[in-house]
């Protein structure tokens, strides 16, 4: 395995832990309802999920612009 490879894996095992990590943090206790769990709170405050998700896509924009090849002067 090279060396990058290995640098991949383990950071999305890093990323993975993280995640896994805050799930537990804001999970109820078990025994309890979860009334004020994380879940329920995402829920109620949508507009933290909707400044995510406009990340996400301007963050998929600005990778398909960069992959694409920039027109040569020939062109214009």
């Amino acid at each position: 395995m090279r060396r990058e490879h290995a640098t991949w894996i383990g950071a999305a095992v890093l990323l993975l832990a993280i995640g896994l990590a805050i799930g537990l943090r804001f999970s109820p206790p078990p025994g309890t309802s979860g009334a004020g769990s994380f879940r329920s709170w995402f829920w109620e405050y949508r507009s933290l999920d909707l400044l995510v998700q406009v990340g996400l896509i301007f963050a998929g924009a600005l990778g398909i612009s960069a992959l694409l090849p920039r027109g040569s002067e020939e062109d214009e």
